[in-house]
């Protein structure tokens, strides 16, 4: 199979490789996902799926001002994801982005919830705008 290359815009910088976790609603560290078990929450969708070292993908952001504190919490337990790509950024989810300084893109052509599925290896290029997926 070959290689697809995405182009996003970049919100935060750095370069990462891993496989991905697709999430098909906004996703916010409050209400979404445990800090104390790395998974998303009871009551969501994809409740149990691990978080912790995977590339999140999904359609934005939701949540409030408390959600960079918890990803910092999470990124401390090395629970969090080490990878943000969405279709748009709200404010929240980059800040906590930003606050745990994992690469975050977003404004791809076509959905980006639907151009990775989970699984897929990712490599994000936050530098250069570019995802590959292998």
């Amino acid at each position: 199979m070959s290689k697809r290359v995405l182009k996003g815009r970049v919100v935060n910088g750095g370069s990462v490789s891993g496989k991905a976790i697709v999430i098909n609603i906004p996703f916010s560290f409050i209400g979404d996902f445990d800090l104390s078990s790395g998974c998303l929450s009871k009551g969501h969708p994809m409740e149990g799926k691990v978080l912790a070292g995977k590339i999140l993908v999904c359609p934005t952001g939701k949540g409030g001002t408390v959600a960079p504190y918890i990803a910092y919490e999470a990124m401390k337990k090395k629970f969090a994801p080490i990878a943000i790509l969405c279709q748009k950024a709200d404010p929240i989810l980059a800040l906590c982005a930003i606050t745990i300084d994992i690469p975050m893109m977003d404004r791809f052509e076509g959905d980006i919830t639907n151009l990775i599925s989970t699984g897929d290896q990712v490599q994000v290029h936050g530098n250069t705008g570019t995802v590959i997926i292998d």
